[in-house]
Order: C-alpha cells, then structure tokens, then sequence
C-alpha cells in the first residue's frame, strides 16, 4: 500500500472540514439555525477525527520489531474504532440533543439564505473530497466491483474507510440540512430545520456504527476475500521447492499487509 496517498486523503479531509466547520459555526450564530450547528459540530468532529486518522498512520508505520515483531499495522485500526466512537457520541448525540431541543423550543430563525448559499458550496466541497476518496478505495481494490458498499467491506485500509464513511455522511448531512433549511425558510416554520439537525444526528449515529463494526472484524482478524488469497497462493507456488499447499489462513494486519499460516509440501 501507498501510504502516503491515504495520509494525502486524509489532510485533504482535514483542510476541507476545518476551513467548513469555521464558516458554518459563524452562520449557525447568525441565523440561529439548529441544522447549522449540527452540521458544524459535524464539521469539528470530522476535522478531529481526521487528524486521529493521520496519527494512526504515522503511530502505524512506527518500526518497533522487538515489541511489535509483526509491525503495528492494526494499530490504524484502533485509532479508526477511536473515530467511529467520537463519530457516534459527540456527533450523533450532541446533533441530535440539540435537534430535540429546538423542536421542544422553537427559535425563529434569521437569514436562511445564507445558510441556503453556505450549504451549497460545502456539498460541492465534500462531494470534491468524497470523489477523491473514492478513487483512492477504488485503486487499491483487488476485485473489479462497482459498489463502494461492497469496496468498504474488502478494504484492509482503516483510515481510508473512515474518510469515505464521513465524507459519505457529510455531503449527506449537508443535503438534508440544505432540504430543512430551504423548507424553514419558504414556510417560516423553524421545525423543518429542527427536524433536519435530528435527521442528521440519526445518520452519524448509524455511520458510526458501520465503521465501528468494520474495524470490530479488522481488528479481530477477519479473513481476507479470495481474490487476495489466490494472489498469495500464487506467489507461494512460484517457488520449485513447493509441490502442494495442503492449506491456507490469511488475515491483515495492516492496510494490504497479511499474516498467512500454511501447510505446504
């Protein structure tokens, strides 16, 4: 694996989602919209959460062979399991807090077009980072699939997982701000947009979840999928000493690295 291409996806992340979170916070106060700190704090915990992800990279590659003989590989994936927390509680619960309390106490709510305006250059700023992580997924799979769902679950790469599941969760979080916003805003009806801050707190709930059951099986060493265990199988027969592999069991430890266990004659 390219380490230096996800560490390039992840401050790409980073960049984008601090320079968003600062915009959103000042619209949030102006316009007292509840969606918009929602997707300010959403914005905030991305950029933390990005910067856990390029710690566990550089923590990964961290030679140590006397205590780590097999490397620290796995180590991406904890930090990884760190995000998928954070994503869950300070995310999801403090959006969707703040979304039960706006519609108990509606505010009314001030200059929507900014927001409005706001929200529409952010989705094509995340979209612009989704579509580069996704690429990136993309060039390090071992099969020809088309589905990201299905990319994700053959991933061993932590942190780039974890990037396509925020961006993922970001540009659609920004979507249905964008909906509630619009909606509050032609009917003067704050629910709408107290609405939309629980809709999102709900969705990073769930990607927390999802990342968080990924790195469960990573780090509990998942079994690799068979187009990447017919490759190390290969490899292994290319030697002349090696008349038959009687057996194979293969799991990562590491992005695109494995520990195999053989029976060979």
């Amino acid at each position: 694996m390219a380490s230096s291409d996800s560490s390039k996806t992840v401050f790409l992340a980073f960049s984008v989602n601090f320079f968003i979170a600062g915009v959103k916070t000042v619209i949030a106060v102006i316009t007292s919209s509840s969606a918009m700190f929602s997707e300010a704090v959403h914005s905030y915990v991305d950029s933390g959460n990005q910067f856990i992800l390029w710690f566990g990279i550089k923590q990964s590659k961290k030679p140590n062979k006397l205590i780590y003989p097999l490397g620290r590989g796995k180590e991406e994936y904890f930090w990884t399991l760190v995000v998928a927390v954070l994503i869950f509680t300070i995310g999801g619960l403090v959006s969707l807090e703040h979304g039960i309390e706006a519609l108990s106490h509606p505010k009314e709510l001030k200059n929507l077009f900014i927001s409005i305006a706001v929200l529409s250059i952010s989705i094509v700023l995340e979209l612009y980072v989704l579509y580069k992580a996704v690429k990136e997924l993309r060039s390090k799979s071992t099969t020809e699939t088309t589905s990201v769902f299905k990319l994700l679950k053959e991933s061993t790469d932590g942190p780039l997982i974890a990037i396509v599941v925020e961006d993922f969760a970001a540009t659609l979080g920004l979507g249905i701000a964008l909906i509630g916003s619009i909606l509050a805003n032609a009917t003067s009806n704050p629910i709408y947009d107290a609405v939309s801050s629980i809709l999102i707190g709900v969705l990073l709930m769930v990607s927390g979840l999802f990342l968080g059951y990924e790195m469960k099986h990573l780090i509990t060493g998942e079994t690799i999928n068979n187009k990447t265990k017919d490759k190390i199988l290969d490899i292994i027969r290319t030697s002349e000493m090696i008349q038959n592999v009687e057996s194979l069991r293969a799991i990562s430890i590491g992005a695109n690295s494995y520990l195999v266990l053989c029976s060979v004659d």
